[in-house]
């Protein structure tokens, strides 16, 4: 079947091979009629080699054959399918890429501005608007890479577009820390079997995506010189963080269980299998359980009300300001969250000296007394004299 719909899109897609080539990607519409028209389309283009040239191509099927080349490495590719699927539906699925302009962008880019999403809460329903940096990563993110590549690689000759214009400014957060017994309130609301990579990211500030490490990327043979590589990290580098001694051997243990289980990752949780003597077996946490897990213990232990705290992303925003406190030093917590360039840590320094600042403003600011007024001329020479003392 060449026209069906994604369990989790409203629009229908094509998918269909012609002349040894795949076409493949969302029609933008939601009826089946009305993309059988599109695909029908497509297919005479295809067959005319009207899409041999990558510059009349549409932005849908530009997306499709991206993904296919790209796409496809990438880690995340529903959510990151998702986004490119938003950015087309706004732009328009069937807009040739060589009619992609600066302003079209940003009429598109208004319009995701104002989309609204509901949230339920016990209050009842609420409507918020996308921040910047989502509707940055839903519309340039989502489309620049398709455009980068259909003219260095394909061949295509597009205008240019000013993304650095288009491009949202996003405020940068203030790094948020747990204080006093915020980290026990939040895992008060969190399954024993998620505390360990909780208190890892709080220790060593690593990302939720790099909390899922490679089995093979921990070097743990001396526990005192034990350490665990991070690839595939944000900017393509890759990032090492040393274990502490206690860590190492508590990491040395998981790893050895996760490899007789045939785990893909050291953290899992213990499950019995039912009926009598039942044994135990090892069950893999995943990337949403974590994620899902402590954004709804940060709503529960009452943190993102009072602290703004809306994830796990918190435990790196911790680690690195902990460190900064420890050691007031700039380059160690650099070198601990892996940031390329100083710049980025600069944001931990810059929340440090707001803390500095309110505490000179609580500082008492009692004025010193005042001088009494010097005795006239004459006067101050007899008080000299009856005192016998001078202190010029």
């Amino acid at each position: 079947m060449s026209i069906y719909r994604p369990k989790n899109s409203p629009y229908f897609h094509y998918d269909f091979q012609l002349k040894g080539r795949r076409h493949h990607g969302s029609t933008g519409v939601e009826t089946r009629r009305a993309a059988e028209d599109i695909e029908r389309r497509i297919r005479r283009q295809a067959a005319s080699g009207e899409l041999d040239d990558a510059s009349r191509i549409t932005l849908d099927q530009a997306a499709g054959r991206w993904m296919d080349e790209v796409g496809v490495t990438l880690k995340g590719g529903d959510r990151l399918e998702s986004r490119i699927e938003r950015a087309i539906t706004l732009i328009g699925p069937g807009r040739p890429i060589n009619e992609i302009t600066t302003p079209v962008m940003s009429r598109a880019i208004e319009k995701r501005r104002g989309q609204t999403r509901t949230h339920s809460t016990a209050k009842g329903a609420k409507q918020y608007l996308p921040s910047a940096s989502t509707v940055n990563r839903d519309m340039i993110d989502a489309v620049r890479p398709i455009l980068n590549r259909a003219r260095k690689v394909w061949g295509a000759s597009l205008p240019e577009i000013d993304w650095a214009a288009l491009r949202m400014a996003e405020p940068k957060a203030k790094p948020k820390e747990f204080a006093g017994d915020d980290l026990d309130r939040l895992l008060a609301e969190i399954r024993p079997h998620w505390h360990d990579m909780v208190r890892f990211a709080t220790v060593y500030g690593v990302r939720l995506g790099e909390l899922f490490f490679s089995l093979d990327d921990v070097d743990v043979a001396r526990l005192d010189a034990a350490r665990i590589r991070l690839r595939d990290r944000k900017g393509d580098d890759d990032h090492t963080i040393p274990l502490l001694p206690e860590d190492a051997a508590a990491m040395a243990a998981r790893l050895g269980r996760a490899r007789a289980a045939g785990l893909p990752t050291v953290w899992f949780r213990e499950k019995r299998l039912p009926g009598p003597g039942g044994r135990v077996i090892l069950k893999p946490l995943t990337y949403a359980g974590i994620a899902i897990a402590v954004r709804r213990a940060m709503t529960r232990s009452g943190l993102r009300e009072a602290k703004g705290m809306r994830g796990i992303h918190a435990a790196r925003h911790h680690a690195g300001m902990q460190m900064l406190r420890a050691t007031g030093n700039l380059r160690l917590a650099q070198r601990l969250l892996g940031h390329a360039d100083i710049k980025s840590t600069m944001v931990y320094a810059h929340a440090i000296e707001t803390d500095v600042r309110a505490g000179l403003a609580a500082l008492p600011r009692n004025s010193p007394e005042q001088t009494k007024a010097a005795p006239p001329e004459g006067e101050a020479d007899q008080a000299v004299k009856a005192t016998g003392t001078d202190r010029s």
